[in-house]
């Protein structure tokens, strides 16, 4: 997993205040004034939120708190003026009282977002989302801060808005995209945004190190090494042009990690040399991160004690670290996988079934993980499309009494339009009703996507694990072994005997992928043992007769002894192949 130092969240904070605009701040606060121009209309990139945002951003909290209850006691009937004035609300709210009151910040939004949806003005819902993304996004919520910025990117294509207003947007919405692992739409709103935002103030030059190094890791994940070196490159430019020593530290580590993919082990590891020696004081994360890296050089030019003395000094700035616990995580993954790596090259056995199993319980957790994202993404999403169209509705229904108020005092010709507004709002139920349909269809296929990766990953996971078990066994055959090392050895295989739990959980995935396969197999066979059920499906899946016997915890011998009575079951001639029964079911 890449490094996800993005998640700087005042410093991010600070990005979303420098592109608005700077205003000379008046020493008072008009609440009058300040009401009026929540209350502008036809604002296409709504400048007048980012003015008073910006007049507030040099206030301390007791002056905001006092503004903003001065401001609560208005009694506006816009929803321009309430929608500005709940995400101001959520800006503050995150600014003062984040660490105690996170969930503030998201109510704050969703009432936003719920008075601009009542305005129609689609260039406001636009604006109110783009914020509610920068917020998710500052918070750590990253499904929700791709949602809200896709959404807004949605609204953006439809009006046609100008790239250079779009620009700065692109910039964060590619960096949430890098976190949920959208590797392609990142690089491709990472260079859009770059290439179109033309900002020159003081940190400008800041943050484009950054999104140049953003794009570098998009390109590495996907394995564009030399593309992911020239982004690298640009973004150490700026940092030796600012002399920002802890981003040339990082850059250097960067290129470091791609020479060593290349196998230029002597480039790499001074680049990581020349990162570790900045960064392990300013970066602990940084600086563990690098040393797995330099402890992996150090095994391949056999330096084992070297690699020992690295790895350990990784595990030690990441226990002391106490900063961006998604970011530690991450890269304790890589860490453990190192260091088992290292004890085993050692013979250290014991200490390497320690540190695989960490490694192998962290790396399953953060699959998973990353597996379900986009159908959270996907579901948001929905609910979103959801929120607006039940509001919308309620507007309609609320201008559909007044309406029928006002004719019910008219005359009896006017019966024939309420007439009509019944007809139109017949027709508007079944478009909704028809449009939720659509919606949830797209769910149910957003779920079928996802759980399809999740079996391809979990057949991989049992291949890969399978594989080790094997290796392990042929490493300690000669060997005299502890009761210590058996009972780890066993934890080990434990992870890949499917459970009766475990088979309820793999089974309603399976049928998601392959619908009725369960109930053909008991229509070709009825008395069909449980057994008999997992050998079909684990065929259907093509895994050798090893991964099976390892998965199902059962001799090689027993899987075939199994496969023959389903062949027997199903009459199977010996021309043909059990394998392309099941494959026709």
């Amino acid at each position: 997993m890449p490094a996800t130092s993005r998640l700087l969240l005042f410093v991010l904070f600070a990005f979303f205040q420098t592109n608005y605009f700077s205003f000379s701040q008046q020493t008072t606060l008009s609440i009058r004034e300040l009401v009026q121009r929540l209350e502008a209309k036809n604002d296409v990139d709504d400048t007048v939120f980012a003015k008073v945002l910006q007049e507030m951003a040099g206030r301390d909290s007791t002056f905001v708190i006092s503004t903003l209850g001065e401001m609560e006691k208005v009694k506006s009937s816009s929803h321009y003026y309430d929608a500005r004035f709940f995400m101001l609300k959520a800006f503050q709210t995150f600014r003062f009282y984040f660490r105690d009151q996170p969930f503030l910040v998201k109510k704050y939004c969703d009432q936003a977002l719920a008075e601009a949806y009542r305005t129609g003005d689609e260039y406001l819902i636009s604006s109110i989302c783009q914020r509610y993304g920068e917020l998710m996004y500052a918070s750590q919520e990253i499904e929700l801060s791709a949602t809200y910025y896709l959404k807004s990117e949605e609204i953006n294509q439809q009006l046609g808005k100008k790239v250079e207003s779009c620009a700065g947007m692109w910039l964060q919405l590619g960096e949430v995209l890098f976190h949920t692992r959208e590797y392609e739409k990142s690089i491709y709103y990472l260079g859009n945004g770059l290439q179109n935002w033309h900002d020159t103030s003081g940190k400008s030059d800041y943050y484009r190190i950054r999104f140049w190094n953003a794009l570098g890791q998009d390109y590495q994940q996907m394995g564009q090494l030399d593309s992911a070196l020239m982004n690298y490159k640009k973004s150490m430019q700026i940092a030796e042009k600012v002399k920002d020593s802890v981003w040339m530290g990082i850059n250097s580590g960067f290129m470091g990690q791609v020479y060593f993919l290349r196998k230029e082990y002597g480039r790499a590891k001074a680049l990581l040399e020349y990162d570790y020696n900045i960064n392990k004081v300013h970066e602990w994360n940084i600086a563990a991160y690098t040393l797995h890296w330099l402890a992996r050089i150090s095994l391949v030019q056999g330096r084992k004690d070297s690699a020992l003395l690295q790895i350990k000094a990784a595990l030690g700035f990441l226990r002391k670290s106490a900063s961006f616990p998604l970011q530690r995580v991450n890269f304790l993954e890589h860490v453990y996988y190192t260091t088992a790596d290292v004890y085993r090259a050692i013979g250290n056995t014991d200490s390497f079934y320690h540190y695989f199993i960490l490694y192998s319980s962290l790396h399953d957790s953060l699959e998973r993980v990353a597996a379900l994202s986009s159908i959270k993404i996907a579901q948001l999403r929905i609910n979103n499309e959801k929120n607006y169209q039940t509001i919308q509705s309620l507007e309609h229904e609320k201008e559909a009494e007044k309406l029928k108020r006002n004719f019910i005092l008219a005359a009896i010709a006017m019966c024939s339009i309420i007439a009509i507004l019944i007809i139109n709002g017949r027709r508007l139920r079944s478009a909704h009703k028809h449009q939720l349909a659509l919606q949830q269809k797209q769910a149910l296929e957003a779920e079928a996507k996802a759980a399809k990766e999740q079996l391809k990953m979990f057949r991989k996971n049992v291949i890969e694990k399978t594989n080790l078990i094997e290796r392990l066994q042929q490493q300690i055959h000669h060997d005299r072994v502890t009761a210590e090392q058996s009972q780890v050895i066993a934890a080990l295989s434990h992870q890949t005997i499917l459970t009766d739990e475990d088979w309820d959980k793999f089974k309603s995935l399976f049928e998601k992928i392959y619908p009725g396969f369960f109930l053909k197999l008991r229509q070709r066979a009825s008395d069909i043992t449980i057994a008999e059920q997992r050998m079909a499906a684990l065929t259907r899946l093509h895994l050798t007769t090893k991964q099976m016997a390892s998965m199902l915890g059962i001799s090689a011998d027993s899987v075939h002894k199994t496969r023959q009575r389903l062949r027997e079951r199903f009459q199977i001639s010996d021309s043909a192949t059990l394998e392309e029964l099941i494959l026709d079911i």
